[in-house]
C-alpha cells in the first residue's frame, strides 16, 4: 500500500509540473471548398449544454486548422508550424482568439447539422462552419504568429 501511495504521489507531482495543452477533438472534416479563400467544414463539439457544445465545435475547427491541418484541402498542413512555440510566444493572441472567441470574425456561417445528443452526462452537437481562411491567415501574419507565405 505504501509503494502504491509513493507511485501515485510521484505521478501526480510529475503531471502537475508538465505543461498542459488545451485539448481539442479531431472530429473535424472537410465538406467542400466554397468560393476562393473559404472552406466548409463539419465539426463536432461537446459541452454541458447546447451553447457550450456549439462553442466547442467552433473552437475545435479553428484549432484543427491551426495546429493539425485538414487533409484533402489547401490547408492540409497546419497554419502554425509548432503549437507549443506559438502558444508560448503569443499567449495573448491565442487567449483572445480561442478563449474570447475572436475566431468568430473568420466564420462566415455556423449551422447545426445534427440534433443535440446527450452522451455520458454531456451534450454533443455537429456544426457546419464556413471559414474565411484567407482572412484568418492574414490575421495570423499581421500578428506575427506565422510568417508571410513565400518569405
Amino acid at each position: 500500500m505504501k509503494k502504491l501511495l509513493v507511485v501515485f504521489a510521484a505521478f501526480t507531482g510529475i503531471y502537475s509540473c508538465s505543461p498542459r495543452m488545451q485539448s481539442y477533438s479531431g472530429e473535424v472534416s472537410f465538406i467542400s471548398k466554397e468560393e476562393q479563400g473559404t472552406i466548409l467544414v463539419k465539426s463536432t463539439g461537446y459541452g454541458k449544454n447546447r451553447n457550450d457544445a456549439i462553442l466547442d465545435a467552433q473552437k475545435n475547427a479553428f484549432q484543427i486548422l491551426l495546429f493539425k491541418g485538414l487533409p484533402g484541402t489547401e490547408l492540409n498542413v497546419p497554419l502554425v508550424e509548432n503549437e507549443n512555440n506559438a502558444r508560448s510566444k503569443n499567449p495573448e493572441y491565442f487567449k483572445k482568439l480561442l478563449d474570447e472567441c475572436s475566431y468568430k470574425a473568420f466564420m462566415m456561417s455556423s449551422t447545426e447539422s445534427s440534433n443535440l445528443i446527450k452522451i455520458r452526462g454531456a451534450k454533443k452537437i455537429t456544426m457546419d462552419l464556413k471559414v474565411n481562411y484567407n482572412s484568418f491567415r492574414k490575421d495570423l501574419e499581421q500578428n506575427q504568429v506565422i510568417r508571410k507565405f513565400g518569405y
